[in-house]
């Protein structure tokens, strides 16, 4: 009787044994069903929710850039001036100073009155003659010598002597003459013509004479 309550035992204890584990391993299933299935509840939690609204982005402007005006090229104008070809100017030939035709300047003095170093008529014609001849050869130059007669203190006559020649030159000069080409002097009563003491011999020696200087 008691092997057979021993033997009872026995099978109790391994069928709440078998019981036991059975239910554990049931338990373990169904924790590791719970936790497999979690994330599967969570991705349709989040395939659930709804999207976030996409920002929607602002078009782009596109700024107006205006094409460039095509660049007309003008037609160069043809200057005047490249038309003109300069010419080379070859420098003159230098032609040899001319010699003065010869002009007898002896007949060609002037006389005056007593006295007087106004120009007479016949005066003036002979200036007129030596400044012609002058204007066509520019570097000829004359000296102007006054005299005077001997009446009269030496002083006095040199003075008259000097104011006949200043007579001649301004004469000269009012003619176009440059007055660096005109020299004057006065010998007054030194250097006589006509070393005679007549009327005439006097009258001679009231002159201007014109000497060429070289």
């Amino acid at each position: 009787m008691f092997k057979k309550s021993s033997v009872w035992l026995v099978v109790l204890i391994s069928v709440m044994a078998i019981a036991f584990i059975a239910s554990g391993c049931a338990k373990k299933q169904v924790v590791k069903e719970e936790t497999a299935a979690t994330p599967a509840v969570e991705a349709k939690k989040a395939e659930a929710k709804p999207e976030a609204p996409k920002v929607m982005e602002k078009p782009k402007t596109e700024v107006y850039k205006p094409e460039a005006a095509p660049v007309v090229e003008k037609p160069k104008e043809e200057s005047k001036f490249e038309e003109i070809k300069v010419k080379e100017t070859k420098p003159a030939a230098v032609k040899p100073e001319e010699k003065p035709t010869p002009i007898d300047l002896a007949s060609l003095r002037i006389q005056f009155a007593f006295d007087d170093y106004t120009l007479s008529n016949k005066a003036r014609e002979n200036l007129d003659k030596i400044a012609s001849w002058m204007s066509k050869y520019p570097p000829v130059k004359i000296k102007i010598e006054g005299h005077a007669c001997e009446i009269g203190t030496n002083e006095y006559n040199l003075a008259l002597g000097e104011r006949r020649a200043n007579s001649a030159n301004k004469y000269l000069e009012g003619l176009g003459i440059s007055p660096a080409r005109i020299s004057t002097i006065s010998y007054g009563e030194e250097r006589p013509l006509d070393p005679g003491h007549t009327e005439e011999a006097l009258a001679r020696n009231r002159r201007d004479e014109f000497r060429l200087i070289k």
